[in-house]
């Protein structure tokens, strides 16, 4: 299963579903919410899609009329599903999610019978697999994903002696993928990997044995739309949260916070220009950045600027704005926002 909510983590849904499905890389999508799993179908694709999110009741309709499947653990929507596919002449597949310790989404082991006594004879409802998600497989402590995949074992063990024997099997998220190969059963659903950025450091030392070492998939580039020369001790930005230590050079990107660079990072991140690192200065504006170019040589309006990527030998990582942001990477990517066109080469 290929996870491609939140805009494919901010790098475009419906393309990169299609390379998915199209390289045979991919034979189930993940969405997050149900008007992602529609736009998926809108746009043609086809494949199976799992809502990770699960649905409302009264977004039984729409989730049967587009074949979408979802995530399962109440009785209440099983009946509004079972009664909207009848209604609708369809079968529409859920996956049944178990808690084991995320305490988010999810029915308990110990409550799975009583679940299944309310669900499984309901019509055109079929359970086409149980899942469960891991609440710590990034860190490096392991001892609690496997208590949790032990607790995954007994549910199954469960529905065993239920006589429900569901087709698909799944709780893998990247960092379970390599870190844990019991828990890949039949199906996994990586997610930041598929984009060649990693969750956590902790998963370097495991990703770095492997022979072809993944590579981000995404840049983020503007251009100076503006030089002006700024002469030493002026503030800069809103609140003048930086003044110049010396007669500087200040270029003007047209981003910001609108276009998803977090304000957070004001005066803590670099920017790539002319393959030299320029420090970013001053409060982050809605549509704004502004840039110290004063040690880059022959700087010109126009030139590229490089958020996170690549630029000649300097790489300005996703994970190292996530450190400066003291956040996570999936937030920094999901964060670029629709008005930042995507170009797919």
């Amino acid at each position: 299963m290929a996870i491609v909510k939140a805009d494919a983590y901010g790098h475009g849904a419906v393309s990169c579903a299609r390379i998915a499905v199209e390289s045979g890389a991919a034979n189930y999508l993940g969405a997050g919410v149900i008007e992602e799993g529609i736009e998926l179908r809108e746009n043609g694709l086809n494949a199976p899609i799992l809502i990770l999110g699960s649905i409302f009741p009264d977004e039984a309709e729409d989730l049967v009329r587009h074949n979408l499947a979802t995530i399962l653990c109440t009785q209440p929507l099983a009946q509004a599903l079972s009664k909207e596919a009848e209604k609708q002449d369809k079968t529409v597949s859920v996956h049944i999610k178990v808690d084991t310790g995320m305490n988010r989404l999810g029915i308990s082991p110990e409550n799975l019978p009583t679940l299944l006594d309310q669900v499984r004879n309901l019509k055109n409802l079929k359970i086409e697999a149980v899942s469960t998600h891991f609440s710590s497989a990034d860190d490096e402590d392991l001892s609690v994903t496997q208590a949790q995949l032990e607790k995954f074992q007994t549910a199954l063990t469960i529905l065993q002696k239920e006589g429900v024997h569901t087709p698909i099997v799944h709780c893998a998220n990247t960092s379970a993928l390599f870190k844990f190969p019991e828990s890949h059963f039949n199906m996994v659903r990586p997610g930041l990997i598929l984009y060649g950025v990693l969750p956590s450091p902790s998963l370097r030392p495991v990703i770095d044995q492997g022979e072809n070492p993944f590579q981000p998939v995404m840049q983020w580039k503007s251009q100076i739309i503006l030089l002006k020369p700024i002469a030493k001790n002026q503030p800069v930005s809103y609140s003048g949260s930086f003044t110049t230590q010396r007669d500087s050079l200040i270029a003007t990107l047209p981003i910001g916070y609108a276009d998803g660079l977090h304000r957070m990072l004001s005066n803590k991140m670099d920017v790539l220009i002319r393959g030299r690192r320029a420090p970013q200065v001053g409060n982050i504006c809605m549509d704004m950045i502004l840039i110290d170019v004063t040690d880059i040589p022959d700087v010109q309006a126009g030139d590229e600027v490089v958020i996170f990527g690549r630029q000649g030998d300097e790489m300005i990582s996703v994970e190292e704005l996530a450190v400066k942001g003291k956040t996570i990477p999936y937030e920094i990517l999901c964060s670029v926002s629709k008005r930042v066109p995507r170009i797919y080469t």
